[in-house]
């Protein structure tokens, strides 16, 4: 059966080869508006060398690497499934002796590792030769950093499941989406680091799973958070992973109930 998985984590991985060069047009359009946040973020620390603990160079660094897991999480999985879903198509699948959210975990784990070769390692070095980011706090650091970022990958899959699977309870996914997309954006950390923002929103911000997408892994990489925190910040991604798969199979089973096979 697991054969099945890794099947699908190879054809998501193969499909999206056929797009080479969207991959390209997307890398220029990623660097362009990176030069764009790069200068604004100058004008800002002409006013003071450090702000909030970080240096100009440090906030350059969170920013290339948040531009680079936002890219490596895009998940055009949950609109496969959304589509899938308001068009009727799922009663196909269901029909089919397997698990819809491990065959989600996969389609997007095949569409990740793609997007890690043929464009997060280009992106990357180019960014590294132009703007000369920081390295990693430690060795250790590092190795930390890539668990949360595993974790990370899990969160926003998990995520990316239920926003498909809520479909079952409505005709059209762009609302969905849009909410879905704005909330990851804002409180996961994509723009600023959370502790930026005001400590009661920052507050809001590290009870919801969003902040372990993405400021999580790159507070671990930058060393900004003492090592009792970067255990505790793993446990919290591990259990918000944890929960937000159990919700996605419950909504799931919950979702196909709704569904009607005419003559099956």
């Amino acid at each position: 059966m697991m054969n099945v998985y890794v099947e699908v984590a190879k054809k998501s991985f193969q499909k999206l080869l056929a797009y080479r060069m969207s991959m390209v047009f997307r890398l220029c359009g990623f660097l362009v508006s990176l030069f764009v946040v790069y200068y604004l973020w100058k004008a800002i620390f002409t006013t003071s060398s450090v702000i909030e603990g970080y240096s100009f160079k440090m906030m350059i660094t969170y920013l290339i690497l948040s531009f680079a897991i936002n890219a490596l999480y895009d998940l055009p999985a949950e609109h496969e499934l959304a589509d899938k879903i308001i068009q009727g198509e799922i009663a196909m699948d269901l029909t089919k002796p397997i698990d819809q959210q491990r065959i989600f975990f996969a389609q997007s784990l095949g569409i990740s590792i793609n997007q890690l070769i043929t464009y997060n390692i280009a992106f990357l070095v180019v960014t590294a030769f132009l703007f000369k980011i920081e390295p990693p706090c430690s060795m250790i650091g590092f190795v930390f950093f890539i668990i949360s970022l595993l974790l990370g990958f899990i969160i926003m899959t998990a995520i990316g499941f239920i926003t498909g699977t809520i479909c079952f309870w409505t005709r059209d996914a762009w609302g969905i989406f849009f909410v879905k997309t704005t909330m990851v954006i804002f409180f996961s950390g994509a723009l600023i680091p959370l502790h930026f923002l005001p400590k009661w929103l920052e507050n809001i911000a590290m009870i919801l799973p969003f902040h372990g997408i993405i400021y999580t892994p790159i507070s671990i990489y930058l060393g900004t958070i003492s090592d009792y925190g970067v255990i505790n910040l793993l446990l919290n991604q591990t259990i918000g992973a944890i929960l937000l798969i159990s919700l996605g199979k419950m909504l799931w089973y919950v979702g196909i109930k709704k569904v009607v096979i005419q003559g099956g």
